[in-house]
């Protein structure tokens, strides 16, 4: 289950704290806590969450095909033929041999053929 946060408020308390008011909301929208957290508390999590989103970003790896794939379906202006099984298997045979522009082009005439 997902939980969003947005910051509700940020204030001081009588001590001279200032904190950072934390709205929780379940997948749904509803709001189910508010937490007030330290500056310190929010340094620390946002130091996790950077340390998470880099981990996430390092682990996200396109396969060069893919990548060359996406490139000639942009050029042709069809999304849909990321779904075409021959399509597929005819930018994978000519990747590497091929600019995205050349394939899209020939693309066109080898299927018109």
């Amino acid at each position: 289950m997902s939980r969003h946060v947005h910051i509700d408020a940020l204030g001081r308390i009588p001590s001279g704290t200032t904190i950072i008011t934390l709205a929780i909301c379940g997948p749904r929208g509803g709001m189910r806590a508010v937490e007030d957290i330290s500056i310190d508390e929010a340094e620390k999590m946002m130091a996790q969450l950077q340390a998470v989103v880099a981990a996430a970003k390092a682990e996200t790896v396109i396969d060069p095909v893919d990548c060359f794939m996406q490139h000639v379906i942009d050029r042709l202006g069809d999304p849909a033929l990321a779904l075409d099984p021959s399509f597929r298997s005819w930018c994978a045979g000519n990747h590497g041999l091929l600019s995205p522009r050349q394939a899209a082009e020939r693309w066109c005439c080898w299927r018109v053929a």
